[in-house]
This record gives C-alpha cells, sequence and structure tokens, in this order.
C-alpha cells in the first residue's frame, strides 16, 4: 500500500520497529508486535487530562506551601518545606545536592504542568487561533516536555523521604506534615499524566490544530 505521508508512518521507541498507522476508536490502544510496547493511543477525553493537570497544579503548590515533616525531640520541634530542604543543603555546603532538589522537585514539575496545561488549553481549541500565529512556538514546546520528563522525580524524592522516615521512628516523634501527603497525591497524579505519550498529543495537534 502506497503511503501518502511520513505521518503514516510509526517508530517503536523500544525496538526501533516502524509501523504504518492505523485509525484507532476513542479510548484504544496501538501496540508493537515485536516487542509488545505501546505505540501510540486515541485519547479518550482532553477535558479529563487537563482537569488532571489543574488538580495537579494546585496540588503542587500545597506541596510546597506547607512542612513535609515536623520532627519533635525532647520537646524541641523542627519541620522544613519542600524548597526549604534544598535551601538548608546549600547552607550545609551541598551545593550540587541543593540545586538537583530544586531542579528535579520545584522547576521541572513546575514548567512540566504549565507547558502541559498550555499544549492542551492549544489542542481543545481555547487558543487555537493564536497558535496559528505561532506555530514554532508548540513545537519547542513538545520538544521540551519530551526532555523534561526525564528530569521531573517527584515520587524519587518521595521514597526517599519514607524511607528516612522509616529510619527516624524510633528516635524521634515525626509527624507527617500536608506536604507530605500533597507530595503523594502529586507523584501519583504525574505518573497519570506521564502515561500520555508525547507522540500522541503530536497527533492530536495535527488533528485540530494542523500544523
Amino acid at each position: 500500500m502506497q503511503l501518502k505521508n511520513h505521518t503514516d508512518l510509526i517508530g517503536c521507541e523500544e525496538c526501533d520497529a516502524v509501523f504504518q498507522r492505523v485509525p484507532l476508536a476513542t479510548g484504544e490502544y496501538a501496540y508493537c508486535s515485536c516487542c509488545g510496547a505501546e505505540l501510540y493511543r486515541k485519547i479518550n477525553n482532553f477535558n479529563t487530562l487537563l482537569a488532571m493537570i489543574v488538580t495537579a497544579l494546585i496540588v503542587f503548590i500545597i506541596a510546597n506551601s506547607f512542612s513535609i515533616i515536623k520532627v519533635e525531640l525532647q520537646g524541641n520541634y523542627s519541620e522544613t518545606t519542600l524548597l526549604g530542604a534544598a535551601w538548608i543543603m546549600f547552607q550545609t555546603d551541598r551545593a550540587f545536592v541543593g540545586a538537583l532538589l530544586m531542579l528535579t522537585t520545584f522547576i521541572v514539575p513546575l514548567l512540566y504542568i504549565l507547558l502541559m496545561t498550555y499544549v492542551l488549553t492549544v489542542i481543545m481549541g481555547i487558543r487555537r487561533e493564536v497558535f496559528r500565529n505561532s506555530r514554532k512556538t508548540i513545537r519547542v514546546v513538545l520538544r521540551t516536555l519530551y526532555f523534561l520528563r526525564t528530569w521531573g522525580m517527584v515520587e524519587v524524592f518521595l521514597i526517599g523521604i519514607l524511607v528516612t522516615l522509616v529510619k527516624l521512628v524510633g528516635m524521634v516523634v515525626v509527624i507527617p506534615g500536608i506536604a507530605l501527603w500533597a507530595i503523594a497525591i502529586l507523584s501519583v497524579l504525574l505518573v497519570y499524566i506521564g502515561s500520555i505519550k508525547i507522540k500522541d498529543l503530536w497527533d492530536a495537534i495535527d488533528v485540530y490544530v494542523p500544523l
């Protein structure tokens, strides 16, 4: 069968096998016949995805506005926020660790959420006419999103906190803060949002706002 253009082809990100695209119904997935990896999907509801991203932004603000944990030792209390933990690293001559913590748990997740919000508003038509005059912008945004996915490590930070809490139990009184629960919820939301492949967003852009 003759291909109309290069968009009829799809490459597997895992094994580099190339296939011809086939139309999918809403909610359906296409998988690689060689390695079984997901090739692409038809996103069923952008409203739901946008709602999840807005929720993630709200939870992100909460996670950075309250203390993560409160530690009590002999009547003395100590608590810190996520940014406070990064700042402590700078004060204790661990600038590299502090910068890495701030980058992976604050800057990258926030930028990722904001850029995803922008992309979805374009797809849903809220900014469609504006986008037609700046086609290069969406390309840069999508490529940035693809790059940022490897640097967002909120869930890794959460695991680190939980391991620390386990070690502290028995030595001090540990009181989980609001931010700890917010980080846990944020991790779940980001995992769900991250399950949407960038190429699926590209496909949606091609349908709703042709490049």
